[in-house]
C-alpha cells in the first residue's frame, strides 16, 4: 500500500496528495477495466495532473517562479530536443528513456534509494518487460517508425532489473516500497501510456508536491507553480485537441510533449 513520504509536517495537503495517489489508482483500474480509448486518454491526463511538481524553480533552498529568461532558455532547450525527435526519433527516444530514468532516480521524492530506482526502472523498461508488443505500437505511433529489438530487449532488462529493486524495497520494508510495488503492478496489468502515467503522478510527481509543500508550505508553492502550471496545462490541452481534430500531426504532438518535458529533468535540483 503506498507509504507517507518524508513529511516535515503533516496537514491537509499531505491528506490531499494520499487522496490523489489513491483516486488516481481506482480510476487507472477502472480505465483498463473499460478498455478502447480510455487508458490512454486516461495516462496523458494523469500526467498532466502531475505537471506542477516541476513548474517551480527549486534551487538553493528556496522555491520560485520561474523568470523571463530563464522560460526562454527552458523553451528554446525543448525547441532543440523536440528538433532531435523529429529528425533521429530514436535518438530522441533513448535520450529521453535515459532522462527520465536518471531523474525519477535522483530526484528528492522523500523516499528511500532502492525504491527510488526501482521506480525509475520500471517507469522506463517495465512496460518493455511485461506488454512488449503494445509498448513496441505506442512507440511507433509516435515516433513514426518501429523501435529496434535490441533497444526494445535493452528495455526490458531495465524493466527486468526494476522487479529485483522492489522485491528488495519490499524486503527491507523501505519507504517507498509501496509506490515501488504499484509500478511494478502497473506495468504488468495496464496499457503503457496509462502504466507510466500512473507511475510518474504516484510515484514522482505527488511525492515531490508533497515534500515542497512541507518544505516551503503551500502559499509559496502554489506562488512559485500556478501560472507555469497553468500555461503547461492550457498547452498539453491544445496539443491534444489538434491531434484529435487531424490539425496536428502525432508525432509532432509528441516530439513538442517530449521536448518540453526535458528541460525540467536537466534543471531540477542540480545543487544536489
Amino acid at each position: 500500500m503506498l507509504r507517507a513520504t518524508r513529511i516535515i509536517r503533516r496537514g491537509p495537503w499531505h491528506d490531499a496528495g494520499a487522496l490523489v495517489s489513491w483516486s488516481a489508482l481506482f480510476l487507472a483500474v477502472a480505465a483498463q477495466f473499460a478498455g478502447g480509448t480510455f487508458p490512454v486518454a486516461l495516462g496523458l491526463i494523469l500526467f498532466a495532473a502531475g505537471l506542477s511538481h516541476g513548474a517551480g524553480d527549486e534551487q538553493g533552498g528556496t522555491m520560485q517562479r520561474y523568470g523571463v529568461l530563464e522560460a526562454l532558455a527552458y523553451l528554446v532547450v525543448g525547441a532543440a530536443v523536440a528538433g532531435l525527435f523529429l529528425t533521429a526519433p530514436i535518438a530522441g527516444l533513448a535520450l529521453f528513456l535515459g532522462l527520465s530514468a536518471w531523474h525519477f532516480g535522483r530526484s528528492d521524492c522523500a523516499m528511500g534509494e532502492l525504491a527510488r530506482y526501482a521506480i525509475a526502472a520500471l517507469a522506463t523498461g517495465g512496460s518493455a518487460l511485461f506488454r512488449r508488443d503494445e509498448t513496441a505500437r505506442v512507440f511507433e505511433t509516435v515516433l513514426g517508425q518501429a523501435p529496434a529489438d535490441p533497444l526494445m530487449t535493452l528495455l526490458a532488462l531495465v524493466g527486468a532489473g526494476g522487479c529485483v529493486l522492489v522485491a528488495f524495497a519490499l524486503f527491507r520494508n523501505q519507504r517507498g516500497c509501496g509506490e515501488a510495488a504499484i509500478a511494478l503492478l502497473a506495468t504488468a496489468f495496464f496499457h503503457p501510456v496509462l502504466a507510466v502515467g500512473l507511475i510518474f503522478l504516484v510515484g514522482h510527481a505527488v511525492p515531490i508536491q508533497r515534500r515542497q509543500i512541507a518544505q516551503y508550505g503551500a502559499a509559496t508553492v502554489w506562488k512559485a507553480v500556478a501560472l507555469p502550471t497553468l500555461v503547461a496545462t492550457a498547452g498539453g490541452i491544445a496539443l491534444a485537441a489538434l491531434v484529435w481534430t487531424g490539425a496536428l500531426d502525432v508525432r509532432i504532438a509528441a516530439a513538442l510533449a517530449f521536448g518540453l518535458a526535458t528541460p525540467h529533468m536537466l534543471t531540477e535540483r542540480l545543487e544536489r
